[in-house]
Formats: structure tokens, sequence, C-alpha cells
């Protein structure tokens, strides 16, 4: 995966607002899934977004360890803020083992190549 992301001054430029939107939950995927469906760059973010999302609901699982909650709850502030960072400033920059994941499942792609 490392590398093979050939996005766009342009197209990064176009997509960065919708790119960081996608990070504030569910919703903001959404927002970013409807509005920025033809932008790679966005699509990149929003497919990380969606598993960080995924992952925070792991935490309301009902049984779940206290120690693990709140490590499951430290990881996802994290890329939340790291995606962010990354979204807002045009950073085509796979977060840590979620990015890797979000990739390889193919959650969104983005239509145009």
């Amino acid at each position: 995966m490392s590398g093979s992301f050939n996005i766009g001054a342009k197209e990064i430029e176009d997509g960065k607002v919708l790119a960081g939107i996608s990070y504030f939950g569910l919703i903001g995927f959404i927002i970013a899934m409807l509005a920025g469906r033809d932008n790679r760059f966005t699509m990149f973010h929003a497919q990380q977004s969606l598993l960080i999302s995924l992952l925070f609901f792991v935490r309301f699982i009902p049984f779940t360890p206290w120690i693990l909650d709140m490590i499951v709850g430290f990881i996802v502030f994290f890329f939340f803020i790291i995606g962010l960072i990354n979204g807002f400033s045009g950073k085509v920059q796979p977060l840590p083992l979620v990015g890797e994941v979000a990739y390889s499942l193919g959650i969104c792609k983005a239509d145009a190549e």
C-alpha cells in the first residue's frame, strides 16, 4: 500500500475540508461520502474514518474489561486527532494499522482514477 497513492495536488486541495470532516464520527463519514465521492483524497480519509468509528463501537460491547475500554478509547482518540490533522493539512499518509486494514478491505473507493 505504501507509495501506491497517486493523488494530484489539485485533488488534494479540493478534498481537504471533506477529508477532515470525515473524521467527525459516522456523521462526518456520511457527509464525506455524499459530497466527496469522486475525490480520491476524501475517500482515502473516509475509509480510515469509518474503520476508526467502528473500532469506537467496540467499547460498547457488554462485559468488556475496563482496561480494554480505556485502551481502545485512547487509540481511537489518537487516530481521530491524527486523521483530522492529516485530512485538513492535505497529507496522504495512512494511519498505523488502520490505514492498511481499511485500504485492503476496500471499504470505499473513489469513482475517479
